[in-house]
């Protein structure tokens, strides 16, 4: 076992504690509201997107105490983004991670105001962060993740996804949806200590090509997940997408091409790191962990 292996239960620990820090350190004028939070993060996320920036930081080595708190920022805003996609007006969910949505547990419109608290509570968190670079730098670090998660990233690809219910597209659009409403994220989360430390343009390109192959990806092995029933796996409802008619993956072109497809795009992930040498096993790893899910 590889020591990026070893060290990811307490990586884990290391993210859930600061999550509870945060969460209690910020001024909540409503119990209900702190509570939808707290729900909405602390339940049960298995911290992907932080552990991937932890994992970019150490190939590039960087300290990771440096990049914790945008790490957790970046989890913060998944966890706002999930409220959101739960909630009727969107995918209409009552499960999330086994458990019912927040909406379902406190009311829509608590539920969206945690949602709305969250998204901010993480830019807070991040302008008040220490930077040991420039400011400048923290700041198009910030640009970055903002742009991640507005019409360019999550949100776009969250309003294509909605326009895409009972229509058939070809694979190119649909995986174009997947980078902007999955992959975008995921994206600033690799690319995210670059902005703490120079890079050369031909490792700067790898971590692109990277990011982008593992982020469809992600999103591919989630549909195939929900396609073949196992809901114990995606904590939701594994009838959400078809009962929508949603341009999902193994609902258009099938669970063998959807299988195919994964393993290419993890293929070619992998050869995108080939010029980091050994020093992109923590990635591998976690490319891994995202095609198998066991984290």
């Amino acid at each position: 076992m590889s020591s990026f292996k070893k060290q990811i239960p307490e990586f884990k620990k290391l993210i859930d504690y600061h999550l509870k820090i945060v969460l209690s350190e910020s001024d909540q004028s409503s119990e209900a509201l702190c509570q939808a939070m707290g729900y909405s993060v602390m339940n049960g996320g298995k911290r992907i997107r932080p552990m991937m920036m932890l994992a970019s930081a150490i190939a590039m080595d960087i300290d990771t105490k440096d990049v914790i708190p945008f790490a957790i920022a970046i989890e913060l805003l998944h966890s706002f983004s999930l409220i959101h996609d739960d909630l009727p007006c969107m995918d209409d969910d009552s499960l999330r991670r086994g458990q019912p949505t927040t909406h379902i547990k406190f009311g829509e419109a608590t539920a969206t105001l945690a949602a709305d608290s969250l998204q901010s509570l993480a830019f807070e968190l991040m302008a008040k962060a220490e930077f040991p670079e420039s400011k400048s730098s923290q700041l198009e670090l910030i640009s970055m993740i903002a742009n991640s998660i507005g019409s360019e990233g999550m949100a776009g690809g969250q309003s294509l996804d909605l326009d895409s219910e009972n229509k058939k597209l070809d694979p190119l659009s649909v995986e174009n949806i997947y980078m902007l409403k999955t992959g975008k994220l995921l994206q600033a989360s690799i690319l995210g200590p670059t902005y703490f430390k120079d890079l050369d343009e031909e490792k700067f390109s790898a971590l692109q090509s990277f990011s982008e192959s593992i982020g469809v990806a992600f999103q591919i092995q989630d549909d195939l997940i929900e396609a073949e029933g196992d809901a114990n796996t995606i904590g939701k409802s594994v009838e959400s997408d078809k009962s929508k008619n949603k341009a999902a993956y193994p609902i258009l072109f099938g669970i063998n091409e959807s299988r195919k497809r994964v393993d290419n795009l993890y293929e070619s992930a992998c050869a995108s790191l080939k010029v980091f040498g050994k020093s992109s096993s923590s990635l591998m790893d976690m490319a891994e962990i995202i095609i198998h899910r066991k984290l």
